[in-house]
């Protein structure tokens, strides 16, 4: 009986875990400003694939994710304006293909990342990244009309990553 309660112990405190499962895609419920969206693929083995993609601007980047709490940190594996090309500079037809990174390395806590996201159920909230505070609300194009019979309106909404 003594083994038999060690046994439960041990694979109630191994049930425990505070790992969130990530894996999957997640996509922006809206496109900000009429034209943004983010694609994130996560992997089994703490990688991503991320893609932001909108009006002229299109971005694919990789690289390794760290979970800490409820925040997701995201570290792409090129460093900023890192190019991996022939010439060491950024030219025309690497800005098109989008295989660089503009996003500044930070520090919190001993973890190094690139961008920063909030884990809320299924849906991941991003920080601003020149403040540093978490995005309550964005720029959103709706088809709700601003007059009785012309004008298309901008709102305010909740924009986040959810779970594909």
């Amino acid at each position: 009986m003594k083994n038999f309660s060690l046994i439960l112990a041990l694979l109630l405190f191994l049930s425990c875990n505070s790992q969130k499962k990530l894996q999957g895609t997640y996509k922006s419920n809206k496109a900000e400003f009429g034209f943004f969206v983010t694609k994130i693929e996560f992997k089994n083995n703490n990688e991503f694939n991320y893609v932001f993609s909108g009006d002229l601007q299109h971005q694919e980047l990789s690289g390794h994710y760290t979970v800490s709490g409820h925040n997701l940190y995201l570290k792409f594996n090129k460093n900023k304006e890192e190019v991996e090309s022939v010439h060491d500079s950024l030219t025309i037809a690497d800005m098109l293909s989008g295989n660089y990174n503009n996003y500044d390395l930070k520090n919190e806590n001993g973890i190094n990342y690139h961008l920063k996201y909030k884990i809320k159920g299924n849906k991941l909230f991003v920080y601003d990244i020149k403040s540093g505070q978490l995005k309550r609300k964005s720029k959103v194009y709706t088809n709700q009309r601003k007059y009785v019979f012309w004008g298309t309106r901008w709102k305010y909404q909740t924009v986040y990553l959810k779970k594909i």
